[in-house]
């Protein structure tokens, strides 16, 4: 991993202050993810997909920790000792039960290609392209019939289209 984002911790990378609300670290994740998110990269070159990636992935952690109250507690105290990261062993250090990690919506996608569209979708959605993003939405749906998960994005963005959102 790069040096430079080695030495974030995980307030700095989603540029938000440590005492930032969870609603405040949502937005922040939000414009960080229209920025970073490595569909938005497809036609970028490998190496510049492998870097949007790489730093997603870590902007991705950053947010899932800092929006439970328990795993920022945990940062935060290891945070206090130095370390940027809450690896694992840390994690269980600091007693925070396994089942505290949160499953995202894209976890609730088995299917590869689904899941694929499912990030392309929210990405375009992300910077406003919502019938683009409807689009793909769902084509996720057909790969993955009967997916809750899916066809929850896919009626709450034809809402948005319908009221011109």
């Amino acid at each position: 991993m790069s040096n430079r984002l080695d030495q974030l911790d995980y307030y700095t990378l989603l540029q938000v202050a440590d005492d930032a609300s969870k609603a405040e670290i949502k937005r922040s994740f939000r414009m960080f993810a229209k920025r970073y998110h490595p569909d938005c990269f497809i036609d970028a070159s490998a190496e510049k997909r492998d870097r949007a990636s790489e730093i997603y992935r870590r902007g991705s952690e950053a947010h899932q920790v800092l929006t439970n109250e328990d795993e920022r507690l945990a940062y935060d105290a290891v945070l206090g000792r130095g370390q940027l990261r809450l690896s694992p062993e840390e994690r269980d250090r600091a007693g925070v039960p396994d089942e505290v990690w949160e499953i995202t919506d894209e976890d609730r996608i088995s299917s590869p290609q689904a899941k694929n569209l499912f990030r392309q979708a929210q990405c375009l959605e992300g910077v406003g392209k919502l019938r683009d993003a409807w689009k793909l939405f769902d084509a996720a749906r057909r790969e993955e019939p009967g997916n809750d998960t899916i066809e929850g994005h896919v009626m709450r963005i034809s809402g948005r289209i319908r009221s011109g959102l």
